[in-house]
């Protein structure tokens, strides 16, 4: 379903958004995969060629916009950078070719001893003293660089070019890179209470875009920063509602990777449901406070430091908002509680449709039950998307201004939270 088409043909928000979570729905049982969601890892198993170009993006209010991103042998184009995945003791090796018409690097902050070409990754300067890039470069129109280091500690880290720092990152180059301990590859930290449920990691890369800016790079115009307005806000390179396609996309071919967040309540019986693992890099120059809504996360890290380790005490915190400052890192801990159990006689459904018609029923997404798994037989005339009971929740940036698209609501730096039944979703 492109989503974009639907906003661009004046769609209601109703319609939209019961659109928008139909192409969310995607029915799962257990911990087995969600197809299209979570972090999607570049193949390379520490070994990546990765070609800096130029290309486009597409916004969902029908607009497109000159960005750099990468070539890979994965995706013709993308933005954001690749997804690098990796373990704590294996080497990397990041083979860089500049195809655009500015030199550019890599740096990879909290990395130890980055190699660049087999020497020291250090800033270049001119023959004044004056800093030209903050690490060696691939020169344009074809250079190569290649960048080695083998990461010593676990966490969520971003990457990001070296060189004309403001208008590079600006125009995209950046992206994450995901250190996994080597004990576990669903353990977010060494520590064994950092565990996550296989496939629900979950990946929130917060930028931003003045188009103007890119206009000018694409012209060859000189970039005036002290007009720097951005009119759209990026999660994982993409704006609302595009944020809840699913990985790979059709429509969205350039920018591969969605970002909805896909749980399952913890058992109140004392199962073994684990949490789900949400990681937020903030590329922008300002903060970010994300809003899960009707959910604390428990934030366990930041910058990759863990805030609960063994002989420090723990300093990890749950929050209604995850601030994330800007070109910083945050993990945290999505768990969800369906505390209420259902039974027809000693708990029952309490909720009883009105009689009344002048009334708006939201079950585009909603069962109209109070229990997850149960649903409830409509008015005639209301349609709904619902598939199993599931339960949605918005997310997304508490700065209002960041949930828009040109300053059109509802865009933005927003996705959904999907909940499932404990036991399940069947496939339909």
């Amino acid at each position: 379903m492109n989503l974009r088409r639907l906003l661009a043909g004046g769609l209601s928000l109703t319609v939209l958004t019961g659109a928008l979570f139909a192409a969310a729905a995607s029915p799962s049982s257990g911990a087995t995969p969600i197809a299209g969601e979570g972090i999607m890892c570049e193949p390379g198993n520490g070994s990546y060629t990765m070609t800096a170009a130029a290309g486009r993006m597409t916004l969902p209010d029908g607009n497109t916009i000159y960005t750099w991103g990468y070539h890979t042998p994965t995706h013709d184009f993308q933005n954001t950078a690749p997804t690098l995945c990796v373990t704590v003791g294996t080497p990397v090796r990041v083979a860089l070719t500049n195809n655009l018409t500015a030199d550019t690097s890599l740096m990879f902050p909290g990395m130890p001893n980055v190699q660049a070409d087999g020497v020291e990754s250090a800033p270049l300067s001119d023959a004044t003293g004056r800093v030209t890039s903050l690490a060696p470069i691939a020169p344009a129109n074809g250079g190569t660089v290649t960048y080695t280091f083998t990461p010593n500690k676990p966490g969520t880290y971003l990457y990001e070019s070296g060189t004309d720092v403001n208008t590079q990152i600006e125009m995209g180059l950046y992206g994450a890179l995901i250190v996994r301990p080597a004990a576990s590859a669903t353990q977010a930290y060494d520590d064994p209470r950092t565990a996550f449920e296989p496939n629900r990691e979950f990946l929130h890369v917060l930028s931003q875009v003045d188009p103007q800016i890119h206009s000018d790079v694409e012209l060859g115009k000189p970039v005036d920063w002290s007009t720097y307005s951005p009119k759209y806000f990026l999660l994982n390179g993409r704006s609302a509602p595009d944020t809840v396609s699913p990985n790979d996309a059709a429509w969205l071919p350039y920018q591969p990777y969605g970002s909805m967040v896909h749980v399952r309540p913890q058992d109140p019986n004392g199962g073994d449901t684990l949490p789900a693992l949400v990681r937020y890099i903030n590329v922008m120059n300002t903060d970010a406070a994300f809003h899960p809504h009707g959910n604390t996360e428990r934030v366990i890290a930041e910058d990759a430091a863990p805030l609960d380790s063994a002989g420090s005490g723990d300093s990890s915190y749950g929050s209604f908002l995850v601030d994330v400052g800007a070109s910083r890192t945050v993990d945290a801990m999505f768990t969800w509680y369906d505390v209420e159990k259902y039974d027809p006689v000693s708990n029952p459904i309490p909720v009883a449709l009105s009689p009344f018609q002048d009334i708006i029923l939201k079950g585009t997404w909603y069962a109209m039950s109070p229990y997850l798994g149960l649903q409830q037989n409509l008015p005639a005339g209301i349609t709904q998307f619902n598939q199993c009971g599931e339960y949605y929740h918005m997310a997304h940036n508490h700065a209002l201004d960041k949930a828009t698209n040109y300053g059109a609501t509802f865009g933005g730096q927003m996705t959904l939270i999907r909940i499932d039944p404990l036991n399940g979703c069947p496939a339909k």
